[in-house]
């Protein structure tokens, strides 16, 4: 299994966001310049989390995308799986009918244990945590 550009982007558009005060509204191109995305790849990816439910999108002259959910309770499981879709390190793992022999592959128990530990892993970071993070990372950098 790949992250993607776009799961990259995405997280660190949201890290963007979450870092300003809450109920904040970014506009697309603000966005796409302040993270250096390009603006309608990152179109796409704003969609995505909006269907997600992790961002609320609005129209109009003062419209844009907030977050719709407290960043503590958005994981990178949540942004990952909002842009990737389910993560499944094997096929077999999510259809048993990919393969004959996975009720008696060691294979197949191996790799269910190593999706386990990545999956719980993914959802032990939540955006509060990045954001939080990188805000401390700024102020020691300007700090003599």
């Amino acid at each position: 299994m790949k992250v993607t550009r776009a799961s990259d982007y995405a997280i660190r558009s949201l890290i963007h966001i979450a870092k300003k005060p809450e109920g904040t509204v970014f506009m697309r191109s603000e966005l796409s310049k302040a993270c250096d995305i390009p603006d309608s790849f990152l179109g796409k990816i704003l969609q995505n989390l909006a269907k997600a439910d992790i961002l609320s999108s609005e129209r109009g002259k003062k419209g844009g995308f907030r977050l719709n959910r407290p960043t503590q309770d958005i994981t990178v499981y949540d942004i990952i799986r909002a842009i990737e879709g389910e993560l499944s390190l094997n096929e077999c793992i999510f259809d048993d009918s990919f393969c004959s022999i996975v009720n008696t592959c060691s294979a197949h128990k191996m790799w269910g244990s190593i999706q386990d530990s990545l999956l719980l892993k993914l959802k032990s970071y939540t955006l509060k945590q990045l954001a939080d993070d990188e805000m401390r990372g700024q102020k020691e950098h300007v700090q003599p």
